[in-house]
């Protein structure tokens, strides 16, 4: 009697276990689920379909010193625009395919490198030093006052945003891209 009691026990507790198991996958689920839905809205070609959002204006400094205005850069070009630091390993780790598409494709496109100058952790020196050390040839400005990351909500880096000739984010990407994704969004600007 006292085994078949031991294993009524037995049979309850991995029946509940398996059905906590069902709830418990079928929550991971719908979850996983959503948070790919949203994904796949945010990127490609499905953002493009979404309202324009037009791209947010900022000052900067370029390499000798001299205030700039986002806008005045754009031209009639469209734009991409990265935020980076030389301390962050994946900004170090896209920076060579941005260097390739940037002598690719820099008639076509204008390339802003904006560089996250918070005169603690990067300073305009470590920044520009980083880059004449890479031998880098893209265009570098420097948010010394944080105006740039605060309008683009740059919150981690890197950070690119795909602009296009009428001054309209249409995609943007968190974390290093590969080069050959960069160059896939540089080809949806253009065309």
């Amino acid at each position: 009697m006292k085994q078949q009691t031991k294993l009524i026990g037995i049979i309850i507790i991995l029946i509940a276990l398996l059905a906590g198991a069902f709830v418990l996958y079928q929550n991971l689920s719908k979850k996983y689920k959503a948070d790919t839905a949203s994904e796949e809205t945010s990127s490609g070609d499905a953002t493009e379909k979404q309202e324009a959002v037009t791209a947010p204006d900022f000052n900067a400094e370029d390499a000798g010193g001299k205030p700039i205005n986002f806008f005045s850069l754009t031209g009639k070009k469209p734009i991409v625009l990265n935020f980076w630091a030389s301390w962050c390993p994946p900004c170090k780790q896209e920076m060579p395919g941005f260097e390739a598409m940037y002598k690719k494709y820099s008639g076509k496109v204008n390339f802003a490198m904006v560089n996250m100058t918070d005169g603690a952790r990067e300073t305009k020196k470590k920044a520009s030093s980083f880059i004449k050390e890479q031998g880098y040839t893209f265009p570098v400005y420097y948010d010394t006052e944080q105006e740039a990351a605060y309008n683009y909500q740059a919150e981690s880096l890197p950070t690119t945003y795909f602009i296009n000739r009428d001054g309209e984010i249409v995609s943007g990407a968190r974390g290093a891209m590969e080069e050959s994704a960069l160059e896939a969004q540089i080809k949806k600007l253009i065309k």
